[in-house]
């Protein structure tokens, strides 16, 4: 009799214990479903295999942006590894990419070189129409700096011209 005895004392059947184990369960994947749509889709509720499917898709399009980023950052560093074998006459590197009304500006600097303030960069980038979304500097290897903004057009219509931020960045530069 002490197998089937549950909780504070109750006896209940093997068929009532199945039941509320099934409840319980059930509270936990109703539970766990409310959490997983607050993340997908915070504004509303969707059905099971609507969430489901969305959730799938966000979590693709993460491990995508993941990917991206790590092979960016990649590409960055063996940049940066060929600048330090090299001479730093080749520095500083300007690159700035362009797409729909975001703009993205990576800047490879050595530290004998004239010094740039970060705020400066950010003031070019709101000067021509960016709304700065995010703005880094990474200090490598006490040699080189790296400068990294992220900017977003403020009136889409209009969106940013990348060649005059380049223009005036360079100007910052030299």
């Amino acid at each position: 009799e002490s197998d089937r005895e549950i909780g504070e004392g109750s006896s209940m059947s093997p068929r009532e214990q199945r039941n509320l184990r099934e409840k319980e369960r059930r509270t936990r994947m109703k539970d766990l479903f409310i959490i997983l749509s607050s993340h997908v889709s915070p504004t509303h509720r969707l059905p099971v295999p609507q969430l489901i499917s969305q959730a799938t898709s966000y979590m693709i399009q993460l491990k995508e942006k993941v990917n991206y980023l790590r092979e960016k950052k990649m590409s960055l560093l063996g940049e940066m590894g060929n600048y330090s074998e090299r001479s730093s006459s080749l520095l500083p590197k300007l690159s700035i990419y362009s797409r729909d009304s975001t703009i993205e500006m990576n800047l490879i600097m050595d530290l004998n070189m004239k010094r740039v303030m970060l705020h400066e960069l950010v003031s070019v980038f709101e000067e021509e129409g960016a709304q700065v979304m995010n703005a880094n500097l990474q200090n490598l290897n006490d040699r080189m700096i790296i400068y990294t903004i992220v900017g977003q057009a403020i009136i889409c219509r209009i969106g940013i011209d990348p060649s005059r931020i380049e223009d005036r960045v360079r100007d910052l530069i030299f």
